[in-house]
C-alpha cells in the first residue's frame, strides 16, 4: 500500500511537467495599427535568419494569429497590412513547449517618424527659435530593406516605452447624453507587449446647457505571462443636462471594469470579467454584470460559448471602447433603472483567406430593455416618472416589459477585392413592437402596449479602403418590420446599424497647410429616418419611437 501511494504522488507530481511536454510550441498574438484597432485579414510570416519563409497564417476579424507546432529557434516575425509599412519582429526567441504571445503594430509611412523637440526649452528661449530634431517613433522602429526589397518597420524584442496621443473634435446628435460640441484627448503609453495604460477625457458642451458634460477614463492592461493577460477600466461620467423631471436635472455614472484572459491549452482560451455600475440621478443604482467565455480552436475553426449580463460590457478586449461608458438607463415609477440582462449564446465560426462565416444560438433575458426615442416632451409627461429626457439632442429613454427571446444568428463575410469585404447577416428572435393607436393615451398606459413579437432581421454591408487615399469606408442597411424598437438579438453588437446608414473616415492632406495625422470623420445612422413609430399624448407630448433616430456626426481628429 505505502509503494502504491508513493508511486501515485510521483505521478501527481510530475502531471505538470509531463503536460508541458505534450504542450506544442506554439506563437500567438493580436497584430494592430498605431491607433490600437485590431487588424483584420493581415499576413503573418514566421521567417528564419536568412528571411526564408517557415509559415504563413492570416489574422482573424479581431487581430488575432496562432502559429502552432513551431520548432524551437531564433525567428523573425513579419506583419503586413494593405495601406501599411511590413512590420519585422527581429531575434524571437521560440522556446520548445511554450506558448509565447507577441503582438505586433501596423504603421504608415506618417506614423513612421515623430517630430520631437531635441532639447527641453530654457526659460529665457525666444519662441521663434524651438529646435526641433527627427527620430524613430513607435518601438524605436527603424526603416529598412529586406533582402527581398520592401521597405519595412524593423523592431527588437527589447522595445522602449511608446508615448501615443490624439485630440478629437466632433458634434452632432448621434446617441442619447452625446449631443452638442464635443472637444476630446487620448494619451496612450505602452512598454513592450506587457503593459499598456491609457488616458481619455472629453468634454461636450452646447447653447441650451449651461454646464458642461464631462466624461473621464483611465485603463490599465498587464500581460502577466504569455498566457494571462488582465485589464483594468475606470470610468466616471457626468451629464448635468439630462432630465428626470423639470425640476430634476443630472446623471452622475461611475463604471469599474475589469478581466483576465487565460490560455488554458494551445487550443483552448478562457476570460472572465466584470462590470460595477453605480449611477446617481433623483435616485441611486448599483449593479454588477458580470461576463465571461470559452473558446476552443482548432486551425481556422473556432467553438465558443460566451455569457454576459450588459450589452456594454461583453468582452475583454473591449472594456475601453469610448461608446460603451454610460450603463443603459430608463426610469420606471420615478426611479431609475439599469438595464439587466442574461445572455448565453453557442457560436461556431469559421476564418479563411476570402471567406469567413459565424452563426449562433443564443437566449436573452432581458429586465427593463431601453428603448430610444425622441420629440417633444410635455412637463406633465417628463413629471410622469416613466422617461428620461436629453433635451440637447431632443432624445429620450423609456422602460419596456421585461422579456425572453431565443434564436440564431448569422455572418457571411466574403473578400471583393484588396480590402473591401461583403458582409451578409441573419438574425431570429424576439423585438418589442408598438402598435398603433386611434386615440392619444397618456405615457403610462402607451408604455404598456410594449409587446414582444417573434420576428427575423435582414442586413447587408460593404466596407473597404482606398489605397490611393486611405479613405475607410462602409454602407449598410439593417431590416427589420417598422413595428419594432428595439433590434432584434440586442446582444449582436457586430450587426450594423439600423436601416441605411454611412461612415466615411479621410485623411486630410494639404500640402504644408495641415500637419500629418489629421483624419476627417463622418458618421450618417438611419438617412431615411425609417422605423419611427410616431406616438402623441393625451398630455400634449408629440413623440416617436425607433431602434435608431436620424443623425449625422462629423469631426476632426488629430494623431500625434
Amino acid at each position: 500500500m505505502v509503494a502504491l501511494l508513493v508511486a501515485v504522488g510521483a505521478i501527481a507530481l510530475n502531471a505538470p511537467h509531463m503536460s508541458a511536454l505534450d504542450e506544442p510550441t506554439a506563437l500567438t498574438g493580436i497584430v494592430r495599427d498605431g491607433r490600437g484597432v485590431p487588424q483584420a485579414g493581415a499576413t503573418v510570416e514566421l521567417l528564419r535568419p536568412d528571411t526564408s519563409v517557415v509559415a504563413s497564417v492570416f489574422t482573424d476579424e479581431y487581430g488575432r494569429f496562432l502559429l502552432a507546432h513551431l520548432i524551437p529557434g531564433t525567428y523573425s516575425l513579419k506583419a503586413t497590412g494593405t495601406l501599411f509599412l511590413p512590420t519585422l519582429r527581429e531575434n524571437l526567441q521560440v522556446l520548445a513547449h511554450r506558448r509565447m504571445a507577441v503582438n505586433l503594430t501596423l504603421s504608415t509611412v506618417v506614423e513612421a517618424f515623430q517630430w520631437l523637440p531635441a532639447k527641453r526649452r530654457t526659460v529665457d528661449e525666444p519662441d521663434d527659435e524651438w529646435a526641433w530634431t527627427l527620430r524613430s517613433s513607435a518601438n524605436r522602429p527603424l526603416l529598412r530593406m529586406l533582402e527581398d526589397g520592401p521597405l519595412v518597420v524593423v523592431s527588437d524584442m527589447d522595445t522602449a516605452p511608446v508615448l501615443k496621443a490624439r485630440v478629437i473634435l466632433h458634434g452632432g446628435a448621434n446617441e442619447f447624453g452625446e449631443g452638442g460640441l464635443h472637444h476630446a484627448f487620448e494619451i496612450e503609453r505602452s512598454r513592450q507587449d506587457d503593459r499598456r495604460l491609457i488616458l481619455r477625457a472629453d468634454i461636450g458642451s452646447s447653447e441650451g446647457a449651461s454646464i458642461a458634460s464631462a466624461e473621464t477614463l483611465v485603463g490599465y492592461e498587464r500581460q502577466l505571462t504569455p498566457d494571462n493577460i488582465i485589464r483594468t477600466v475606470a470610468a466616471m461620467q457626468d451629464l448635468p443636462g439630462i432630465q428626470q423631471t423639470s425640476v430634476q436635472q443630472g446623471i452622475q455614472s461611475l463604471v469599474l471594469r475589469s478581466s483576465e484572459t487565460m490560455t488554458l491549452t494551445p487550443f483552448l482560451d478562457a476570460e472572465l470579467g466584470n462590470e460595477f455600475d453605480a449611477l446617481r440621478g433623483a435616485s441611486t443604482q448599483i449593479a454588477n454584470h458580470p461576463f465571461g467565455a470559452m473558446t476552443w480552436r482548432g486551425g481556422d475553426i473556432a467553438v465558443s460559448y460566451h455569457f454576459a449580463t450588459a450589452r456594454n460590457a461583453q468582452r475583454a478586449n473591449e472594456l475601453d471602447q469610448a461608446s460603451s461608458v454610460m450603463p443603459t438607463i430608463s426610469e420606471s415609477q420615478g426611479t431609475l433603472r439599469m438595464e439587466r440582462a442574461l445572455h448565453q449564446e453557442f457560436q461556431l465560426e469559421r476564418s479563411g483567406e476570402r471567406t469567413r462565416y459565424e452563426v449562433a444560438i443564443y437566449r436573452d433575458r432581458i429586465a427593463h430593455p431601453v428603448v430610444n426615442g425622441g420629440g417633444d416632451l410635455s412637463v406633465a409627461d417628463l413629471n410622469s416618472g416613466y422617461v428620461v429626457y436629453d433635451p440637447v439632442t431632443e432624445l429620450l429613454n423609456v422602460a419596456g416589459g421585461d422579456y425572453i427571446t431565443k434564436g440564431v444568428v448569422g455572418d457571411l463575410k466574403s473578400r471583393v477585392r484588396g480590402e473591401t469585404w461583403f458582409t451578409l447577416s441573419f438574425a431570429d428572435g424576439d423585438a418589442l413592437t408598438m402598435p398603433k393607436f386611434s386615440l392619444p393615451p397618456n405615457l403610462q398606459q402607451g408604455l404598456t402596449t410594449l409587446k414582444p413579437r417573434h420576428t427575423q432581421m435582414y442586413a447587408a454591408s460593404l466596407t473597404g479602403r482606398v489605397a490611393s487615399s486611405g479613405t475607410h469606408w462602409r454602407a449598410s442597411y439593417r431590416w427589420q418590420p417598422e413595428d419594432t424598437v428595439t433590434a432584434v438579438a440586442p446582444f449582436d453588437m457586430t450587426a450594423p446599424d439600423a436601416y441605411l446608414s454611412l461612415l466615411l473616415r479621410q485623411p486630410l492632406h494639404c500640402g504644408h497647410l495641415l500637419p500629418n495625422g489629421m483624419e476627417a470623420l463622418v458618421d450618417v445612422r438611419n438617412l431615411l429616418a425609417q422605423g419611427y413609430r410616431p406616438f402623441v399624448t393625451s398630455d400634449g407630448s408629440t413623440l416617436y419611437f425607433a431602434q435608431a433616430d436620424r443623425s449625422v456626426r462629423g469631426g476632426v481628429s488629430f494623431t500625434f
